[in-house]
């Protein structure tokens, strides 16, 4: 009987674990306009990071199409719980940076460099 009540307890276990953590594709996506005359700006660069911009949470690094469209992902995570944000730089040439977090279709207006 106790052999059994282990063996319930450590199935119960296995199954809260798998459960609480699992492999995630964390995404979003974008536009990228200029703030002035509302055109998409094409070929910005997109970097994609992890819950704060650094080296070692970069993620991936892609360019807006000829509509400013973007879509970022990162590499599969294990979530436990509740999983990272998606933070977005984006950098285009003339424009000042900007940093978006989870971006979910959001249109985002760039200012040009004084």
């Amino acid at each position: 009987m106790k052999n059994r009540s282990i063996f319930r307890f450590i199935f119960l276990m296995i199954v809260v674990a798998g459960l609480s953590s699992c492999q995630k594709i964390i995404s979003g996506k974008g536009y990228v306009y200029d703030q002035v005359s509302k055109q998409p700006i094409a070929g910005a660069t997109i970097l994609v990071y992890l819950e704060h911009p650094s080296p070692e949470s970069m993620q991936m690094q892609t360019e807006t199409d000829s509509k400013g469209a973007y879509t970022a992902a990162s590499m599969p995570y294990a979530c436990t719980g509740t999983c990272p944000a998606l933070v977005v730089g984006i950098v285009a040439n003339g424009y000042q940076s900007q940093y978006i977090k989870n971006p979910d279709g959001d249109t985002t207006f760039l200012v040009k460099e004084p």
